[in-house]
């Protein structure tokens, strides 16, 4: 466990229902923040926030699986007008 856990770690920048993607990579992935843990990162070597998330039905990787994970530092906050689409109980 890290030292100070869990009074002295940081608080996670996003929060569950959250709509992200990912940071500029390959992936143009996008969904929304379904579950969190305060987990080792090793390439950061120290604990980090990684996020499960909950694809939408047009982000590329659906075709394959409805969830992915990511690490804070990978994610960033969607604004309402980018990929304003709609996640319903089930939708696949």
């Amino acid at each position: 466990m890290p030292e100070g856990f869990p009074h002295q770690i940081p608080q996670p920048r996003l929060r569950i229902g959250d709509r992200v993607s990912w940071r500029p990579l390959p992936s143009q992935d996008f969904g929304t923040v379904t579950g969190l843990q305060y987990a080792p990162a090793e390439h950061l070597k120290s604990w980090a926030w990684r996020y499960l998330i909950w694809l939408d039905p047009q982000s590329p990787s659906h075709a394959w699986t409805c969830t992915d994970t990511a690490w804070e530092a990978d994610l960033e906050l969607l604004t309402t007008d980018q990929r304003n689409t709609t996640l319903e109980v089930g939708q696949e």
